[in-house]
């Protein structure tokens, strides 16, 4: 049962058990022809063989009647020689015959061959024996058995035609039931094409409305959702699958985050008439804190699904179906984890474990391009807390802005270990770098950049880790690398 459900609700294995039946049926197809064709090709070489060896048993008679005829003229013993020569090979294909012919009234004929045959030999042994053992040149009495060996020698190549005719009309009787077979086999290859176009056709039916439509809609509404409008919708599937599992996870994302961003604007808005008040208070400057870092997560998590609906979209175009269903898994797992209390923090193991679902998902898409590495101090993954998305904004920018403008793409190595009671994050790579008067530019908010992570994900840091200075850091080269530094602090428990 365990297996039926999980079955029926990915997508990605029905569409590859689709894709197994059409491989069966094509294989089937493939080895019914190739067993048939085959069939065919025995019978006629067989056919063929059994006309062949008749005619060269009859042209065997034919030499024999001549190099004795000329031998009884001259009595050169070259002809008697290959007289007899030939006389064993006809007595060698008869045998052969034997073994292919298998009705019965070929048998007879060939039996017939032999016998005549073998009085034929007797004959003109009989004459070769009186033409040695004459007394005088006067003495012709081997004449009348050579003459009788010749019309004996005649009723052979009579009985000869008869055998090939024999054999023609035996083989003209298989040859109907094969035309017969020939038509039933048209006809069952005209219905495993029929099959095979069906089955191409509903697959390909089945693809497009179970997932290229649903993915369609959803990257038309990710795109509204990261204009800002968080009203857009996608109609929901009654089934539940692997897809709408993700409709639904995406629509009640966008509800959340419409909900927090109209939550927000009350909140900022009463916090403006706070500030008039009481600009010194320690509790309205929390409130504060914790608004602004809701409203920054708010724009990370649209961003992050907008790119990743993007890439599998672009997936799908270029025609990779299987690594679209991955990543769709992969997204699927991602989609979970944002559904949770974005405003909680979450600890270092969960955040890597968001990081290796992308890096699945970018690396389907780009292959080999993209390589990834960690070295982990594992003791950090439950000691260290951080904002939820901290990491996945630098490796997306690592990726999109690092090493997918290089042709042979590049690394991403993320490291983390404890140096001076803190622990210390690394993420590098060794993409395009960033020019220094533009990093700066960005992270104090003078330069606008497509690197939304970048600044959006310092402050988030600083506003929970107090006091905020050395708390984050990026270095890097232009054209070479790049690497950030996160500097947290280390729980007991």
């Amino acid at each position: 049962m365990k297996f039926f459900s999980s079955f029926f609700f990915s997508i990605g294995r029905q569409i590859l058990f689709l894709l197994f039946l059409l491989f069966i049926l094509f294989s089937a197809f493939t080895v019914f022809n190739q067993k048939t064709l085959s069939s065919f090709s025995k019978n006629y070489s067989y056919q063929t063989s059994l006309i062949e060896s008749i005619q060269l048993l009859k042209n065997d008679f034919s030499l024999c009647d001549s190099l004795f005829g000329s031998y009884m003229k001259t009595g050169n013993r070259v002809d008697l020689s290959k007289f007899n020569e030939t006389v064993f090979d006809s007595f060698s294909l008869v045998s052969d015959l034997e073994e292919k012919l298998s009705a019965d009234d070929d048998i007879y004929l060939l039996k017939s061959v032999e016998t005549a045959f073998h009085f034929y030999f007797n004959e003109c042994c009989a004459a070769s024996f009186l033409f040695n053992s004459r007394q005088n040149l006067g003495d012709f009495s081997y004449l009348e058995r050579f003459r009788y060996s010749q019309s004996v020698l005649g009723y052979l190549l009579m009985y000869c035609d008869n055998l090939i005719e024999s054999v023609i009309e035996t083989n003209a009787v298989v040859n109907g039931k094969i035309r017969k077979r020939e038509k039933f086999i048209n006809a069952a290859n005209c219905f495993f094409v029929f099959m095979l176009l069906s089955s191409y056709f509903s697959f390909m039916a089945y693809v497009h409305r179970k997932l290229s439509v649903p993915l369609g809609q959803m990257v038309k509404v990710s795109k509204a959702v990261r204009e800002g409008d968080f009203s857009q919708r996608i109609p929901e599937y009654k089934t539940s699958n692997s897809v709408g599992l993700l409709i639904h996870a995406f629509n009640k994302m966008t509800s959340d985050i419409k909900k927090m961003m109209d939550s927000l604007t009350e909140k900022v808005k009463t916090e403006e008439k706070l500030l008039e008040e009481k600009r010194k208070n320690l509790e309205y400057q929390e409130l504060l804190s914790q608004a602004r870092f809701l409203a920054l997560q708010a724009q990370t998590n649209p961003h992050f699904l907008f790119n990743t609906l993007n890439s599998i979209s672009r997936t799908i175009t270029l025609g990779k179906t299987e690594q679209s269903l991955e990543m769709i898994d992969s997204l699927s797992c991602l989609m979970r984890y944002c559904l949770s209390e974005s405003e909680l923090p979450v600890s270092l193991g969960e955040e890597l474990v968001v990081v290796r679902e992308y890096i699945r998902i970018q690396q389907l898409r780009f292959g080999e391009r993209i390589r990834y590495e960690e070295k982990l101090d594992e003791r950090l993954n439950s000691l260290v807390l951080l904002p939820k998305f901290t990491l996945q904004p630098f490796i997306e920018n690592a990726v999109i802005h690092g090493l997918e403008p290089r042709e042979g793409g590049g690394k991403i190595v993320v490291s983390s270990k404890i140096r001076g009671g803190r622990a210390l994050i690394r993420i590098f790579d060794n993409g395009e770098g960033i020019d220094r008067e533009y990093l700066s530019k960005i992270l104090s908010g003078e330069a606008a950049s497509k690197r939304i992570g970048l600044r959006n994900t310092k402050k988030r840091l600083e506003f929970q880790e107090k006091p905020s200075e050395g708390v984050f850091d990026v270095i890097s080269r232009k054209g070479k690398w790049t690497m950030i530094v996160i500097s947290l602090k280390i729980r007991e428990n």
